[in-house]
């Protein structure tokens, strides 16, 4: 079978071999095959893309760098999950990395906590007659890995560990644009991946919706 000119998106949460078996379609050979399949990613991309920004978080596994505040408790709730390793934690107000031995990491796969016994120290300017912190610093810089491995990244080594469910809302959103186009009532009508914009012509499967929902990213 020959390869589809467009090419999925780096946070395409499924490839076109599934999404095409799940709509029970066989690759066609010559020029209309090719027009099917680049269709289908266009819609595969458009659809990861909605998923993630109504989730509010990507789905890939990537490396993180980001700045905290102290919680001025033991725990420190990453942005990004689930968290794979934390490659170094830095308090910024001594410039010195923090030691693995001082902290551990809960990860349920739905959050990242990283635990330290003697907390993340708040850093900011005291006031009032209580002395409390105003202006608090993000004093706290960490590294870490987060993400699940996308069915298109998948090796017999490594395979996906990518929820099944967020798959499958993907391939509910391709089944209902294609079956849109397929029957002339419209479909995908707008779609840019550098400002992550798009428009539906109809309502988002509420399956869809219910899915993204499980997956909302976690407020610190």
């Amino acid at each position: 079978m020959e390869k589809p000119t467009v090419k999925l998106c780096a946070d395409a949460l499924t490839t076109m071999e599934d999404t095409m078996g799940f709509l029970g379609m066989e690759p066609e050979d010559g020029e209309a095959g090719m027009q099917t399949m680049n269709n289908i990613v266009l819609i595969i991309n458009a659809a990861s893309a909605y998923i993630e920004k109504q989730a509010g978080r990507h789905f890939g596994r990537r490396e993180y760098s980001e700045r905290y505040e102290g919680t001025g408790r033991h725990s420190l709730l990453l942005d990004n999950y689930p968290v794979r390793k934390v490659k170094e934690i830095k308090d910024l107000s001594t410039g010195k990395v923090v030691r693995k031995e001082e902290y551990y990491l809960e990860n349920s796969g739905e959050f990242g906590i990283v635990y330290r016994e003697t907390g993340w120290a708040m850093q900011g300017r005291p006031s009032g007659l209580a002395n409390d912190l105003t202006a608090v610093r993000k004093n706290i810089s960490v590294r870490y890995v987060a993400g699940y491995i996308l069915p298109k990244d998948g090796t017999e080594e490594t395979p996906s560990d990518l929820p099944y469910d967020i798959q499958y809302a993907v391939w509910l959103m391709v089944q209902q644009q294609w079956s849109l186009q397929a029957n002339g009532s419209g479909g995908l009508s707008a779609f840019s991946i550098s400002d992550v914009s798009w428009t539906f012509d109809r309502t988002v499967n509420p399956v869809v919706t219910d899915v993204v929902n499980k997956y909302i990213r976690w407020e610190c």
